[in-house]
C-alpha cells in the first residue's frame, strides 16, 4: 500500500475494484497504484507531463501502455479531473502519408 494514496482515494479504487469484470477491474485498480507509486507523488499533484514521462521510462509493450492509459483514465476520474490524460506514443494518430 502506497503511503501516496489519500484514504478517500483508497476507498475509491476498493469500489471500483468490488463492481462489474472482477479480473478486469483488480488488475486496473493495481495498475493505478503502481503508477502513482512510480510518479512518487500524489495523485492530486500528478500532471500531463508526468505521464508522459511515465510512458518513456517504462518502455512497455503498446498494448500494457493501453492497459496504463485507461487505468490513468479512470484515475482522472476518481480525482474528480476535467479532460483526459495524454495518451501513450503507441496510442497517438499518425498522420496519413
Amino acid at each position: 500500500m502506497s503511503p501516496l494514496i489519500s484514504r478517500e482515494l483508497r476507498q475509491k479504487i476498493d469500489l471500483y475494484r468490488r463492481k462489474g469484470g472482477k479480473t478486469s477491474r483488480r488488475n486496473t485498480a493495481a495498475r493505478i497504484e503502481r503508477f502513482i507509486t512510480a510518479i512518487g507523488r500524489p495523485p492530486e499533484q500528478i500532471g500531463k507531463k508526468n505521464v508522459l514521462d511515465f510512458y518513456e521510462k517504462q518502455q512497455f509493450a503498446p498494448s500494457t501502455e493501453r492497459d496504463y492509459h485507461y487505468a490513468i483514465c479512470q484515475l482522472w476520474t476518481m480525482i474528480g479531473r476535467t479532460g483526459e490524460p495524454p495518451p501513450p506514443p503507441s496510442m497517438q494518430q499518425r498522420p496519413h502519408a
